[in-house]
C-alpha cells in the first residue's frame, strides 16, 4: 500500500513548504504531480521509498506465483525507477523476446497508477537482457550507418518504437556526414539515415 498526500496552498512555494516540514523529507525524496489554478497550487505527493518498497513486493508476489525466487535491486533516478532482477529461471521471467518481463512490466505501472493516480516510470530488466539488447541494436545500427558514409546511399530502417528511435537519433549525432529524420505514421513509423556529405 502507497500512501498518497495532497496539499493545497496559494503557491508553489507554500506548498511544497507545508508538504517537507509535514512528511519530514527532503524534495528529492518525494514524486510530485501538480495542478496550478488562479485561486490555488494542488500537489499529489507519494514518497520515493514508498513505491520502491511496493515495487519490490509486487515483484516478490508474482514470483512466488510463477514459482521462482526473484532477487532484485530497485533505484531511482530523475524519478524513474529501475529495476534490476535474477532469478533462479531467468528464461521463464523474461519470456519469449522479453514478452513475460514486458508483461510483468505493464502490470507495475498500472498497479502503481491504481495505488497512486499517477503515472510513474518503471524500466524492469532481468539478467541485463534489456542491457545486452540495446547493446546489440546500438552494434547494428552502427553498421548500417558505416555502410551509408561508405557508399553515400540513403537507409530505411525497419519500423520501430518511439524508444528505439530515441536511441538511433541519439546515437548518430556522434557521426558525422549523417543526419536522421524519423518517417511514417505509427506503428509504422521508422528511422532514415541520410548522407548529408562533408
Amino acid at each position: 500500500m502507497i500512501n498518497v498526500y495532497k496539499y493545497e496552498a496559494s503557491d508553489e512555494e507554500s506548498c511544497y513548504e507545508k508538504c517537507i516540514e509535514e512528511l519530514d523529507v527532503y524534495s528529492s525524496d518525494i514524486l510530485v504531480e501538480a495542478e496550478e489554478t488562479e485561486e490555488s497550487y494542488k500537489m499529489t505527493v507519494v514518497k520515493k521509498e514508498d513505491v520502491m518498497n511496493f515495487v519490490k513486493n509486487f515483484i516478490k508476489e508474482i514470483g512466488k506465483g510463477m514459482n521462482i525466487d526473484i532477487q532484485l535491486e530497485v533505484r531511482e533516478e530523475e524519478d524513474v525507477f529501475s529495476v534490476t532482477m535474477v532469478s533462479n529461471n531467468n528464461p521463464i521471467l523474461i519470456g519469449k523476446e522479453g514478452r513475460t518481463m514486458n508483461a510483468i512490466q505493464l502490470l507495475i505501472k498500472q498497479a502503481l497508477q491504481t495505488q497512486t493516480g499517477m503515472t510513474i516510470k518503471v524500466n524492469l530488466d532481468a539478467s541485463n537482457y534489456r542491457a545486452k539488447k540495446i547493446k546489440r541494436f546500438e552494434y547494428e545500427i552502427k553498421n548500417i550507418v558505416r555502410e551509408v558514409q561508405k557508399t553515400k546511399t540513403d537507409a530505411k530502417l525497419d519500423p520501430m518504437n518511439s524508444y528505439q528511435r530515441r536511441i538511433v537519433h541519439s546515437l548518430l549525432s556522434d557521426f558525422s556526414n549523417v543526419t536522421t529524420e524519423s518517417v511514417g505514421e505509427e506503428p509504422n513509423r521508422c528511422v532514415v539515415i541520410k548522407y548529408i556529405g562533408d
